[in-house]
């Protein structure tokens, strides 16, 4: 049977309309890193399949316009779940999109919403370093509340499940992905290089004009993306 708190946050978050969601327990992390929150609630909102269709050869204008919207619609989303939480008489903080909070020297941030969706059972990290999922594959933004409300957690996903695919390897055009399997503990650039990435990233959006680094290809051909895109 579910706590009261979270029947109450069930309710709310499905009110919101919010496909994807879970709770996650943050003791493995280090307090300084999650503000010292004891839980999260990790939620995402995939990109639009025609749009995702779209990125297989790289970013477009409309995938632009999917990923500032999402960003967006995420942070509104974050800051009403924030002030409900509140108002039930808890603490909670909302975090932004991970372009407002990128730490240019490292390419990083505190609190990956990734690692807060993994330890909330979400999904597991792709070989891409992204969020891979069953619903959604990996074609979908992310956000993080944090809270202490007393929320009935999930169970962390402590490895991959891309066993021996590489087809995000193969199509990466800045060959930054290398092809290793994730499990808890490994450090991001024993899977892929941010930097190479980012590199190869920036150039595609200039094509099209977009302010941020957005590429979207080892999303787009991702088997659990496509898996999602034919359903």
């Amino acid at each position: 049977m579910k706590t009261t708190a979270t029947s109450d946050i069930v309710a709310f978050l499905k009110k919101q309309g919010i496909p994807l969601f879970g709770f996650a327990d943050l003791g493995v992390i280090p307090l300084d890193k999650r503000y010292a929150f004891p839980r999260a609630i990790s939620f995402a909102f995939p990109i639009e399949k025609k749009i995702a269709l779209e990125i297989i050869d790289g970013p477009t204008s409309a995938y632009y316009r999917e990923y500032n919207r999402l960003n967006e619609l995420l942070l509104n989303i974050g800051k009403d779940i924030e002030y409900f939480i509140i108002s039930k008489g808890f603490r909670a903080k909302a975090l932004e999109a991970t372009v407002r909070k990128l730490d240019d020297s490292t390419l990083s941030t505190i609190l990956p919403h990734k690692t807060s969706a993994t330890l909330a059972g979400l999904g597991w990290i792709g070989k891409s370093a992204l969020l891979v999922t069953d619903k959604f594959g990996s074609a979908m933004r992310l956000s993080t509340v944090l809270t202490d409300m007393p929320l009935e957690t999930g169970v962390p996903v402590t490895e991959s499940k891309c066993g021996d695919c590489i087809i995000c390897v193969t199509k990466c055009p800045s060959k930054a992905i290398k092809g290793c399997n994730w499990k808890t503990g490994m450090k991001r650039e024993e899977l892929y290089d941010a930097f190479l990435c980012r590199k190869k990233a920036k150039e595609l959006s200039d094509t099209i004009g977009a302010n941020h680094t957005i590429c979207g290809i080892c999303i787009a051909h991702c088997p659990h993306t496509v898996k999602y895109l034919k359903s």
